[in-house]
């Protein structure tokens, strides 16, 4: 094994469910054990992500097995680690218009229409970890989803899970000012911290880096720390000081065991490195058709359909 290629060769061959395989030296990115995949080089190592045919990750057992099997194809001087793939949710928010005298189709049949358009985008282009997310590709592909679409709008939210170690005590790892009055670019879902078992708590940001942690009393947010964590908006790190969780809220009104966090990105184009996976979040993106009243010479309002149920915490996510 020299080069990538050969790795994803010799992976492919020893672990038989792997459906996609990332390469990346120690120069470009290395593991840590308690915040995984990072942007620190650690040199003489290279990093092998694996995406299995199941979904999951590989089993620390499975892990050893490859390394082992890989051993007579090494480089003397560089060491092979298996790492966890890193998936991140794209949530969008679309809102389609359509002119209702080029087809028979409902706005509810039409934006089932895009929702099946989005999945195929997914499956073929996203789900992988070269897959990088295109957006003018995507509005592109709803427009022509049927020949009455006439336009889209299609705003995007990035959303990764946190797993917190409960009643333990953890720290866990756009621009200056960004929507600041609105509670800055991050969001969460809730969850309770020890001293408060009574009040759901949730992250945001003050747009200037720091992270503030905050319930709501008639629907007004009272912050409880303002500067629970810090975040970096040119490298979209996020660092939440230590804090001692001691249960998680329902995600989708669904019981979990992780907070999600969402960010607004600065670019809509969303590009995955190393061990990241990019995935259409289906439960939250939105489908929005409304009737194009300028193309139909219409001045009602129209109608407007969605094609998916939304849970939305008061902190937007």
């Amino acid at each position: 094994c020299v080069t990538a290629e050969d790795y994803k060769v010799y992976a492919k061959q020893y672990f038989p469910n792997t459906k996609s395989v990332a390469i990346f030296g120690g120069e470009s990115g290395s593991f840590d054990t308690s915040l995984g995949v990072v942007s620190t080089p650690e040199y003489g190592k290279v990093f092998i992500a694996i995406e299995s045919t199941t979904g999951n990750n590989l089993t620390d057992t499975e892990k050893s097995s490859l390394i082992t099997a890989l051993s007579p194809f090494t480089v003397t001087s560089i060491t092979p680690v298996i790492v966890d793939t890193q998936t991140t949710n794209i949530i969008l928010g679309i809102n389609f218009q359509f002119d209702s005298s080029k087809t028979t189709e409902t706005t509810t049949s039409l934006a089932s229409l895009v929702s099946s358009t989005l999945r195929n985008y997914n499956t073929s282009n996203l789900a992988q970890f070269d897959g990088a997310f295109r957006h003018s590709k995507v509005t592109g592909l709803i427009d022509d989803t049927d020949t009455s679409i006439t336009s889209n709008i299609t705003t995007v939210t990035l959303a990764h899970d946190l797993t917190p170690t409960l009643s333990t005590a953890t720290a866990y790892n756009p621009h200056s000012g960004h929507n600041s009055t609105s509670g800055g670019v991050l969001a969460s879902t809730g969850f309770k911290v020890s001293g408060d078992t009574t009040n759901v708590q949730f992250f945001d940001d003050d747009g200037a880096g720091n992270i503030r942690r905050y319930i709501l009393v008639a629907g007004v947010r009272q912050y409880q720390d303002s500067t629970a964590g810090t975040i970096t908006y040119s490298t979209g790190e996020i660092k939440i000081s230590s804090i001692n969780i001691i249960s998680v809220e329902n995600v989708d009104e669904v019981a979990s065991s992780s907070i999600r966090l969402t960010v607004t990105p600065d670019s809509l184009d969303i590009i995955p490195v190393r061990n990241q996976i990019l995935k259409i979040d289906f439960v939250n993106t939105n489908i929005n058709g409304s009737l194009d009243t300028i193309a139909t010479g219409d001045s009602s309002s129209g109608t407007t359909a969605t094609t998916t149920s939304t849970y939305v915490t008061p902190s937007s996510y």
